[in-house]
């Protein structure tokens, strides 16, 4: 008897074993290159995280040498963007006062690079923020896939990371020796071109394998 329940407890396992084999999908090149291609050519956009527009500097900025107060000036040497002079109402202590601002409105020329599309960021604490556009630098796309994860034994936990060299197309401004010292990502980005990896995560949809957001 105990001989027999042995030989079920085995037989069912081969059983289980076997259906989750049928349904899951092994990852192969050809298959990831055409997700990873049409997921770049809608999500490839390397954009600086400049949402809204005009942009305000304040003289504290300045002496605290925030990312706005370091990048808007050498955008404006390039014409992509102008300042002008003005004043926002700020807290101070208890009370609130006006404070005069540089204030960085972008010129034609920098509007040719704003992307408009509902993009979606997270605040501190989680809360969403969904902005119109942003001020974007050139695009991404796949230049050669160079390895995957392989899928955990489970279907629902079933995300890999895929590695991946790229193409940039940047803009001419973008070579800037300036425009690089103040956005130090973008100027990883070009030096990178075909020899850095980015990554990618995946997600086991049906039998398909489709490129996600882990952050949406």
């Amino acid at each position: 008897m105990k001989t027999k329940i042995l030989f079920l407890m085995a037989g069912m396992m081969c059983i289980s074993s076997a259906a989750f084999s049928a349904n899951s999908i092994e990852p192969d090149r050809a298959m990831l290159t055409i997700a990873l291609e049409k997921y770049l050519a809608q999500h490839g956009d390397f954009c600086l995280g400049k949402y809204d527009w005009p942009i305000d500097v304040t003289a504290a900025d300045v002496e605290m040498r925030t990312r706005d107060a370091v990048q808007m000036p050498v955008l404006e040497k390039l014409g992509l963007v102008a300042s002008s002079s003005g004043a926002v109402v700020r807290k101070v202590g208890d009370a609130e006062q006006s404070v005069p601002v540089k204030r960085y409105a972008l010129t034609d020329a920098g509007r040719k690079f704003y992307l408009e599309k509902e993009i979606t960021t997270t605040a501190p604490g989680g809360r969403k923020i969904v902005h119109n556009g942003d001020f974007c630098a050139g695009k991404i796309s796949l230049a050669r896939i160079v390895k995957w994860d392989k899928p955990a034994a489970s279907e629902k936990d079933a995300d890999i990371t895929v590695s991946y060299t790229y193409k940039f197309a940047a803009a001419e401004w973008t070579h800037d020796p300036e425009v690089q010292k103040v956005f130090p990502m973008l100027s990883r980005l070009l030096k990178g071109e075909g020899t850095l990896q980015l990554e990618q995560y995946f997600r086991l949809s049906g039998k398909t394998w489709i490129a996600v957001n882990p952050w949406e």
